[in-house]
């Protein structure tokens, strides 16, 4: 478990602070890896059980479509700043493959139709997923500094890699992983081709990179952030 940054006297180091950092991020990724959602795609059962939650994602792609145009500089400064948006150039539209995907599925699943996915976006029992577009959107309108923008979307993109890695076997093994768009290969073929990309370099980079009047908080959002990205997985589980 991560714990409190420890102080050497009354001081904490600039490596120090960068460790915690990079640990959160090891932290986060793993504890998402393992998240209930992911033990049921690689558990036993039937393709249209495991996929069943496939509507309740439909706020969170939706939102992901507002947090990729909130995270925008209208105009960039700095290559930072490019980068943020060249980022969001390249993630803003997948959202439209959500919506095919969605309406290629839906009939599989009981309460399919327009109404009842409307009504269950907004369902007392799907609130986790509202509340970690919430969190993503405050923290991204809060923090302007473009490096705590892009380790924001990286968290986005480190767990997004690990949903792809547990669903990914299942519509191989069920024929669908060339027929769906947002969650099969054209998507996967469009990440493997960005300009951007998920390494531990390019996290302890940006990290390094962070002015450290913003560390400490950062520190509190990247956690934050990964928590409620595993219980919306969690919430998906129950779907």
């Amino acid at each position: 478990m991560i714990t409190p940054i420890e102080k050497k006297g009354n001081i904490i180091t600039h490596e120090d602070i960068n460790f915690k950092l990079q640990q959160e991020f090891q932290y986060g990724a793993l504890k998402f890896a393992n998240n209930p959602l992911h033990k049921k795609l690689k558990g036993d059962g039937q393709v249209l059980d495991k996929l069943i939650f496939l509507p309740r994602m439909l706020f969170f792609v939706m939102g992901f479509k507002d947090l990729m145009q909130l995270v925008r500089y209208e105009q960039p400064q700095n290559n930072l700043e490019e980068s943020v948006n060249t980022h969001s150039d390249e993630d803003s539209y997948h959202w439209e493959w959500y919506l095919k995907d969605l309406a290629s599925m839906s009939g599989q699943f009981k309460n399919g139709n327009s109404i009842d996915l409307i009504t269950n976006v907004w369902d007392d029992e799907s609130l986790a997923v509202r509340k970690t577009i919430y969190a993503f959107s405050r923290h991204m309108q809060n923090m302007t500094d473009p490096v705590a923008r892009m380790l924001m979307v990286e968290v986005l993109e480190i767990t997004f890699d690990k949903f792809k890695e547990a669903i990914h076997p299942v519509l191989k093994d069920a024929d669908l992983y060339d027929r769906l768009e947002y969650f099969g290969k054209m998507h996967q073929e469009t990440e493997e081709n960005h300009t951007t990309g998920i390494s531990e370099d390019e996290i302890s980079g940006l990290i390094e990179a962070l002015p450290d009047h913003l560390k400490n908080d950062m520190l509190l959002v990247v956690r934050e952030l990964f928590d409620s990205m595993y219980l919306m997985a969690a919430n998906w589980a129950e779907a």
